[in-house]
């Protein structure tokens, strides 16, 4: 297997393999980071058990347990944005919302960043395969100006091999990039969506509480009138 790999290297030209090497492999530690970030560190895999969790809790007035049980969540990002949230319980629904919105605008960079990236290294990988392309056919037209016979032909076949093996292996790396990139923005939405619609039924369970608060206070107000 090694001396394949070390043949393509020879057979692609050392300084542009090299290169798409390097590309690579700096694309697969980043797909490998974001792949870990996304779902195992961000992603709350039982969103809606955890909602329920916090509904119960909210319905029953036990905000500082609700709190409680998103920290003990962290680093997951839908528990952090739903914490502060919590910590406005008691405040007018628009404030609760611009917390909620501040939240998630604080958490949103730790989902962006960096993957952005993968869309460029793609990109190099496939001008570097071109850019081999361009280098193996220069090396073919230079022995056909100059050799003759057999060796014109060896010359114009490792010039060709050359740009063929380049070409791939840039496009190869480039799918793969592409691919990677693909599969992380679906999740990177799929988190981005679970806390903007948990975000929301927050702001309603907040609400509904508020006003049964407030309607068991004018119960006790009008029993104590009555009497």
């Amino acid at each position: 297997m090694l001396d394949f790999i070390a043949e393509k290297f020879e057979q692609g030209g050392h300084e542009i393999m090299s290169s798409i090497s390097f590309v690579a492999v700096l694309s697969i530690g980043l797909i490998i980071e974001r792949s870990y970030r996304y779902w195992l560190q961000y992603d709350l895999a039982n969103s809606s058990g955890f909602m329920a969790a916090v509904q119960k809790m909210v319905m029953n007035n036990s905000i500082e347990n609700a709190i409680r049980l998103c920290k003990k969540a962290r680093p997951k990002l839908l528990p952090y944005v739903m914490s502060e949230g919590l910590k406005r319980a008691n405040d007018s629904t628009e404030e609760i919302e611009n917390a909620l919105n501040t939240a998630t605008l604080t958490a949103m960079p730790k989902l962006t960043q960096v993957l952005p990236f993968l869309g460029t290294t793609a990109n190099v990988a496939t001008l570097l395969g071109l850019l081999g392309t361009l280098f193996g056919l220069m090396k073919s037209f230079g022995a056909a100006a100059k050799l003759t016979g057999s060796a014109k032909q060896t010359a114009l076949a490792a010039g060709i091999s050359e740009a063929l093996t380049a070409t791939s292996f840039g496009l190869g790396t480039a799918l793969v990039c592409l691919l990677a990139y693909g599969i992380l923005v679906l999740k990177q939405s799929a988190i981005v969506d679970d806390i903007n619609r948990n975000s929301a039924r927050l702001i309603d369970l907040l609400y509904t509480r508020k006003m049964k608060i407030k309607g068991g206070g004018s119960s006790s107000s009008s029993s104590a009138s009555a009497d």
